[in-house]
């Protein structure tokens, strides 16, 4: 199989992203004039958990009826207070994403990070050239999309087939949202996810760190496409 586009998950994937995400949420957990549990904050695999389980952990805890209110306090810090200062690509991503690219194989990231935070922290850390495109939630004017809508837009823009597209992501719904658009995906089992739940999607292909990731792309696409 040639693969000709490579679709990437940003947080847990590409990128650590973990200890600036917890940094808005203390920033709305202060707000609400209490602090995150510091034994849920050690495990970044709680950071995929609902808005609403979240904040059950600030102590003390500041009520339902308050979730609104701590949801954008959580939007407005990430999107427009955070620096990003701790944000770093995974050692060996920006390597293999020129390699890819020297290959004619295109790097586009689907992600459900806001558009706002993204393209500021793609911008501020210098890896805008890394990438074709990029796709958020709110990219899709009128609506807030979800990955299996992300991934199709992406599929049409690019006028490419979903079986030349290849995800690559660290939850389980990546993978069910690649899979409902035809499209192979990589679980990679460093990041956030949850390694039981992703591996019982059952993924074309797993890895379990950069290395093998980097395996997986030399084996299945680059030298597919050295062979053109």
């Amino acid at each position: 199989m040639e693969y000709r586009c490579l679709l990437w998950d940003f947080d847990g994937t590409l990128a650590d992203t973990g200890s600036d995400v917890w940094n808005s949420l203390t920033y709305a957990a202060r707000r609400a004039g209490g602090a995150i549990d510091d034994l849920y904050m050690r495990d970044d695999a709680n950071l995929a958990d609902p808005m609403d389980e979240i904040m059950r952990h600030v102590i003390p805890y500041p009520g339902e009826a308050y979730l609104e209110t701590f949801d954008e306090d959580v939007r407005v810090h990430y999107r427009t207070l955070n620096d990003f200062s701790r944000t770093r690509l995974y050692p060996g991503i920006q390597s293999m994403l020129n390699e890819l690219k020297e290959h004619g194989v295109r790097n586009i990231i689907v992600t459900n990070k806001p558009e706002g935070a993204l393209s500021r922290i793609l911008g501020s850390k210098g890896w805008a050239n890394l990438f074709d495109d990029w796709i958020c939630p709110d990219s899709i004017p009128g609506r807030e999309a979800t990955k299996v809508e992300m991934m199709a837009e992406i599929v049409r823009r690019h006028g490419i087939a979903p079986r030349q597209c290849l995800y690559v992501g660290d939850t389980f719904s990546d993978i069910e949202a690649a899979r409902t658009n035809g499209i192979s995906c990589i679980a990679v089992t460093y990041g956030d996810g949850d390694e039981i739940a992703l591996l019982s999607r059952n993924p074309a292909y797993v890895a379990r760190d950069i290395a093998e990731l980097n395996d997986i792309m030399t084996d299945t696409v680059i030298h597919a496409r050295s062979m053109i």
